[in-house]
């Protein structure tokens, strides 16, 4: 082979090569825009569903702004009416418990009312009897409605700790008692269902207890009882639980074993050996 064909030949093959190299070229550039293509077309259902989503989220209601009215709370009820705390007389605590007699009588609007003086006896867990010194004051109070008989109790918690200790200044009051009665109202007739209903239950709700007669509530002041006698007469019972508790501490301190043993160590001392 001459040296012209050989270099023909050479030029020729360089030329085949490099139409096959931009053939190879153009081949991957379309594969690769098919396949791009061919992801295009997958992605179109995502697309749509994303943008369906999207749209179904934007109709969805927006929360009420602050401010508009809400279901109310429990707290928005009627209040319960507290307990009285010792004397209360047209919603006005004229003496809480603890007052002492002369204290009281200087408030009771009946100013010809006695005071009523009475011992009771009590039996200790030991079997120790002791007086305890007790008065009483009553008088009347006449509405346009009805007719009460009101009766402040008190105790001579002092006492105990010494029987010299008796003047009306060692009485406190421990309890107040109302028998009310209505009065003919002509119609409609009030009775005592309405008074339970409307001024017990209505204003302090549903009693601690009910025994079957008496509407109980209680405190850590106050036990509140209520109950009807008949169609037109009702009962009211307050009493101070604090002054229980301190009459009962009393008698702890004197008449149990201890409060003896104290109480003799005490009187050891006037003796002189």
């Amino acid at each position: 082979m001459t040296n012209i064909s050989i270099r023909m030949w050479s030029a020729w093959l360089v030329a085949a090569a490099i139409l096959l190299s931009s053939a190879g070229i153009m081949a991957f550039d379309g594969d690769s825009q098919l396949f791009g293509k061919k992801e295009d077309e997958k992605n179109v259902p995502l697309k749509k569903a994303e943008k369906k989503m999207a749209k179904k989220a934007a109709n969805i209601q927006k929360p009420p702004k602050p401010g508009l009215p809400k279901r109310k709370n429990i707290e928005s009820v009627i209040p319960v009416k507290r307990l009285p705390n010792g004397w209360v007389f047209r919603d006005e605590l004229l003496a809480p418990w603890s007052t002492t007699l002369p204290a009281v009588l200087t408030i009771v609007p009946d100013t010809s009312v006695e005071v009523i003086y009475s011992d009771e006896s009590r039996t200790t867990k030991d079997n120790i009897v002791l007086p305890i010194k007790r008065a009483t004051v009553e008088f009347h109070y006449i509405t346009r409605l009805t007719t009460e008989q009101i009766t402040l109790g008190f105790v001579n918690v002092d006492y105990v700790y010494s029987t010299t200790n008796n003047s009306d200044s060692h009485y406190i009051l421990e309890n107040v008692v109302k028998k009310i009665k209505l009065k003919d109202t002509g119609f409609p007739q009030l009775t005592a269902e309405d008074v339970i209903k409307h001024k017990v239950l209505m204003e302090y709700g549903t009693p601690k207890e009910f025994d079957g007669v008496w509407h109980i509530y209680t405190d850590g002041n106050s036990k509140f009882r209520v109950r009807k006698l008949d169609e037109r007469n009702v009962k009211v019972e307050v009493d101070g639980y604090k002054v229980a508790e301190l009459l009962n501490k009393a008698i702890e301190d004197v008449y149990s074993q201890q409060g003896i043993e104290y109480k003799k160590r005490l009187m050891m001392d006037g003796i002189d050996l």
